[in-house]
């Protein structure tokens, strides 16, 4: 699944190809990813609006449009953006979307297996989701204190607390598994109970490991690709997530794999304590 480093790679790639183009065509091939209105709806709302702006909150990217609206882009699991410059790339049996912007460009969205979302609003307030997430970990309210405060609040696994999207936005598996191994924390930890130089290393080692991995254009574990179709390079970086058994890099211990809330955890019992 896409998380803030993938989000942010695509967001920084859509922002320099469409903002000033306008809507010109909307094609719906699949009409189940769009979840708050029909397609119908959704055409008229989006058509012959131009894009001011491509922000990001958490994982899902957000298309601001004049006159005003927004579109909400979920990738999810599977799905992701395709930008085609000259507009004669062939659909494929993915694409459940497709754009055509003022300058004959297309944006397709693709989806194998349709757990991604699309929405439109008028007012970003109606979208539940983002009036309960936590804070952006690269932005300035994410700082050791607030940590510190938040994190003693909370008597749950820190592995676990890293993924809510209600504490921390953007997190996901690969990089809270990387985090932790960074900070040297075992995953199965209670979040209260960590020592302030402990919630010191994991403040630092979130901002770093997400700056390099927005730096790297990301991590292609499986389905993820940027707007041009490329693999992300933060995979050769992978210390723990998906290792299992392999050698810790550090100290040659196996990796162990333990599943907490559904999720696979890594990480290397010796380093992380």
């Amino acid at each position: 699944m896409p998380e803030l480093p993938e989000v942010e790679t695509i967001r920084r790639d859509l922002a320099e190809q469409v903002i000033g183009l306008t809507i010109s065509a909307i094609q719906v091939l699949d009409d189940r990813v769009i979840r708050n209105c029909s397609a119908r709806q959704f055409c008229r709302q989006c058509l012959g609006k131009t894009i001011t702006t491509v922000t990001r909150r958490g994982k899902a990217i957000v298309i601001q449009f004049s006159p005003p609206g927004y579109a909400i882009i979920q990738p999810m699991m599977t799905g992701h953006l395709v930008y085609d410059p000259v507009g004669e790339k062939v659909t494929d049996r993915d694409t459940k979307i497709v754009f055509t912007l003022s300058n004959q460009s297309r944006l397709n969205y693709n989806d194998q297996r349709l757990f991604g979302r699309i929405q439109y609003v008028d007012d970003l307030k109606k979208i539940e989701f983002f009036r309960h997430i936590g804070p952006e970990p690269l932005e300035k309210e994410f700082t050791v204190d607030w940590l510190k405060l938040n994190l003693e609040k909370r008597s749950g696994p820190i592995k676990s607390l890293l993924m809510n999207q209600h504490f921390i936005a953007g997190i996901g598996n690969i990089y809270a598994s990387e985090i932790l191994f960074r900070s040297r924390i075992s995953p199965r930890r209670s979040a209260r109970r960590l020592k302030r130089e402990e919630i010191a290393l994991l403040h630092r080692a979130t901002v770093d490991i997400l700056k390099e991995a927005v730096s790297l254009r990301g991590t292609s574990m499986r389905n993820y690709r940027d707007l041009s179709s490329t693999k992300g390079n933060f995979m050769n970086r992978i210390k723990v997530y998906g290792r299992e058994q392999e050698k810790c890099l550090q100290c040659k211990t196996p990796i162990t794999k333990i599943v907490q809330a559904g999720r696979s955890t890594f990480y290397c019992k010796r380093c992380q304590r």
